[in-house]
């Protein structure tokens, strides 16, 4: 995993280095290793340009400079106004002029480099880029041929809050040290950093947020006496008769919780939808539920208790609509149904302002809202320390759905930053819905929730390498059914 660490955090864990005896130069200098790593061949097709400000983010871009020209590169240096009089990088100056760097002022710098590395502000800018520095970066920025790259974080990005200060320089890559910055996850951060590239220099890093890789995950296998029966039973309760296509939904996660290893699943719809959902559904067994004249399931405790005997994860809310009687419906799963309980899509509407029917339950409850959910949900803003703060309320998981969304416990906090922006379709949810179900019947919730999130964005990934990203459905992420093995 990788830690995501506020601008102060990533400043005391340096002075804690430092302190140990641990020089800034040795840490810019591995650094600059991993510049070099980072670049590889793209340093060999043509020239590269650092651009450097007058901070330690302008002293590492000078001394990768003078690392990369040690390898053979034809590089060159350009300082900012701000740099070309600041004594926090005149070594670093006379390092890269010694190790053969061409220094020069951006003045003069006239376009034409293979590749653009911005060094020119780090984690402490807190005021709008303007004049030529501002001018410099967007005409990097209008690059057509030059590949970006970011070295610790994108000049002009808010390390903490992901606000554009001014302008900001977009990068293809970023190469960020130690750690995930905050804003990079967050507010514009994702639009401006592409791809995020860690590399260790030498400092340590603890935070109570981090990012969950491949590596983490510890790989999962069956006994070898598993059957059907013990390996979870999953229903999805969804649909509703004033949208023809809701039950498709429900179906959509029942096919991904087939997907996550769910032994057997079972789609619950109301009675109406039970000649066109039973043609259609060909893997998942059904169940209809009792519904009123509009089709909207009703509370039905017979009904219910027919479904928690024997389910060990239920997912609920797919295409449910207003459903009238939906909160009585929560209450009586919580209050009764001991397994792991994933509460979706219009089912997080009928608990918006009022959540009440879900506290103090039986259930393992996780809550999966977007944005827009949450707000509704809690009437608060959609930031890590709300959706922290919900479910240390309720003891239970809540999934922040977004670009970058938030896993956690009350306790623990993960950060998924894998997908891809064609992603951003309704059914997705209710895909992921399914995984997290499926999940819970062999991991804990949060771990479910977890590797849910991850396996969907792989998935998603790798189904846009087929795909045009605009055309993808959210069915096409299952199609590929190219999940990595955890």
């Amino acid at each position: 995993m990788r830690y995501v660490l506020t601008a102060d955090e990533v400043r005391a864990a340096e002075r804690a280095v430092n302190a140990e005896g641990v020089d800034n130069i040795y840490l810019r200098f591995n650094a600059a290793l991993a510049v070099a790593d980072a670049l590889g061949e793209r340093a060999k097709s043509g020239d590269v340009a650092f651009f450097c400000g007058p901070g330690g983010n302008g002293a590492d871009g000078l001394i990768a400079a003078a690392r990369l020209k040690s390898t053979g590169a034809n590089v060159r240096a350009y300082l900012t106004v701000e740099a070309e009089n600041s004594a926090a990088v005149k070594d670093a100056v006379a390092h890269a002029v010694n190790s053969g760097v061409e220094v020069k002022p951006c003045a003069e710098y006239d376009g034409g480099a293979a590749v653009a590395v911005d060094a020119i502000y780090g984690i402490g800018l807190n005021k709008p880029i303007t004049g030529a520095t501002a001018a410099l970066i967007d005409k990097l920025n209008k690059s057509k041929n030059a590949f970006r790259m970011a070295l610790d974080i994108p000049s002009g990005l808010d390390a903490d809050t992901g606000e554009i200060h001014g302008t900001a320089f977009r990068a293809h890559l970023t190469l960020t040290f130690s750690c995930y910055k905050r804003g990079m996850l967050f507010g514009s951060g994702r639009d401006v950093c592409g791809r995020i590239a860690v590399a260790d220099v030498g400092i340590p890093t603890r935070s109570k947020l981090c990012v969950y890789e491949n590596a983490d995950f510890k790989p999962y296998k069956r006994s070898d006496g598993a059957h059907k029966g013990t390996s979870g039973r999953v229903y999805c309760i969804g649909g509703c008769g004033t949208m023809i296509g809701a039950p498709i939904m429900a179906g959509a996660a029942a096919q991904a919780a087939y997907l996550n290893g769910a032994g057997v699943v079972t789609v619950c719809v109301p009675s109406i939808h039970r000649v066109a959902l039973s043609a259609r559904t060909v893997t998942a067994t059904m169940r209809f539920l009792p519904d009123d004249a509009d089709g909207f399931i009703k509370f039905d405790e017979a009904a219910l208790d027919g479904i928690i005997k024997d389910a060990a994860a239920i997912v609920i809310g797919m295409g449910m609509g207003g459903a009238p009687e939906l909160r009585k419906i929560l209450a009586y799963l919580c209050a009764n149904f001991g397994g792991a309980l994933v509460i979706d899509a219009d089912a997080l509407n009928a608990l918006a302002d009022d959540l009440s029917p879900i506290k103090g339950g039986k259930a393992r409850i996780v809550l999966t809202p977007h944005v827009g959910e949450f707000r509704r949900l809690t009437g608060k803003p959609e930031t890590i320390e709300n959706a922290v703060s919900l479910a240390a309320e309720l003891d239970c998981v809540v999934v922040l759905k977004s670009a970058t969304t938030v896993v956690t416990d009350g306790e623990e906090t993960r950060i998924n930053v894998v997908g891809t922006p064609a992603m951003a379709k309704g059914g997705s949810g209710d895909i992921l819905g399914g995984c997290i179900a499926a999940l819970a019947c062999s991991y804990s919730p949060i771990d479910a929730a977890t590797i849910a999130c991850y396996r969907n964005g792989v998935g998603a990934e790798r189904a846009v390498s087929s795909y045009a990203e605009m055309m993808l459905k959210p069915e096409d992420i299952l199609k590929m059914a190219n999940y990595p093995e955890l």
